[in-house]
């Protein structure tokens, strides 16, 4: 669907909200459509449409319902979302496709990291993720009984499902690549075994840590898109953020050290040692070639495709370097 093509739904959505005369601008489409509106009274708000019919409205609604928990809290750690005037967080729009769901959130005044990241805004970002962490020992985490988010999870049970479709893309992906992907998948289970599952190192992250998902406005940091919000180890909000620090152009050591000092300031890190982040660095490698090689968006395949030799690359080097071996 293209952003265009979304006039239908906006005229159809924005009424839900009291906002029908309101301007609305694009921000950005990757998986979601995303956009800027403002109303009458200059009021700004950001409208998500969910780019993806078969999305969960169940999945949706935990999401905004961990939003409105942290945002409660500090403000600058989630958006908080707006309930259109019915009191629901999330608008359905029925369309020939199915559903789309729609949510509202109050608007975060920033610009991204991208390129202009500096120790110091790391040492931010860091006590940022702490106290987003400290909220999610707060919150009271689902049991064997309780779904919340449970389709988003970044933990063994996301290793194991990485077997079948590295099975399904077998002929594309190539022997010597599967037997490596096998290997990594086998290794990062391990780790994951030894590491306890208490409010202490696990529980609901942010999952994607990436410079575009933090803005800086007035010297104070924002964390945005809590799209991936799931189940995971705290260790893996650090190996997002990590890998996104290693891609920059920068400093990478002084970057690093500022942002573990801001977060041990205002949260024990979820680490003795710097080698402990490994297999969650390669669980986020592994969870990208997932998202590249089972998308529907031609977009996102025709701009990732070409970098698959460097992240199989990078997965054999670091399972090398760590002795990472069944």
């Amino acid at each position: 669907m293209k952003i265009e093509s979304n006039q239908s739904l906006l005229q159809q959505v924005l009424p839900r909200y009291e906002l029908a005369a309101a301007s609305v601008y694009p921000l950005r489409s990757y998986n979601n459509f995303v956009y800027r509106v403002e109303s009458a009274d200059k009021q700004r708000f950001s409208l998500r449409i969910c780019g993806f019919p078969t999305m969960k409205r169940r999945s949706m609604e935990d999401e905004m319902l961990w939003l409105h928990f942290v945002a409660q809290r500090n403000p600058r750690l989630a958006p908080r979302p707006i309930a259109n005037n019915q009191g629901e967080w999330v608008t359905a729009i029925p369309t020939l496709e199915g559903e789309r769901l729609c949510s509202l959130f109050a608007w975060v005044e920033g610009s991204e990291l991208r390129n202009t990241v500096t120790p110091a805004d790391l040492h931010k970002v860091g006590r940022c993720v702490a106290a987003l962490h400290n909220v999610a020992r707060e919150f009271p985490f689902p049991d064997a009984s309780n779904d919340f988010r449970s389709d988003y999870r970044y933990d063994q049970s996301l290793m194991h499902d990485h077997r079948g479709w590295i099975g399904q893309h077998r002929d594309t992906i190539g022997p010597a690549h599967v037997e490596l992907l096998v290997r990594a998948v086998d290794y990062v289970l391990a780790a994951m075994d030894r590491i306890d599952m208490t409010p202490a190192n696990y529980g609901m992250i942010h999952a994607d840590l990436s410079f575009g998902n933090l803005l800086v406005d007035e010297e104070e940091i924002y964390l945005i898109d809590f799209e991936q919000l799931g189940r995971g180890h705290y260790l893996y909000d650090f190996a997002v953020l990590w890998s996104e620090l290693h891609a920059a152009v920068g400093d990478f050591a002084a970057g690093w050290q500022s942002f573990v000092a801001g977060y041990g300031e205002v949260a024990e890190l979820p680490f003795r040692h710097q080698a402990e982040l490994n297999p969650f660095i390669i669980a986020t490698q592994l969870n990208h070639l997932d998202w590249v090689y089972n998308t529907d968006n031609p977009v996102v395949r025709a701009e990732f495709l070409p970098q698959l030799p460097l992240v199989y690359a990078a997965i054999r080097e670091r399972l090398d370097a760590f002795g990472g071996y069944p």
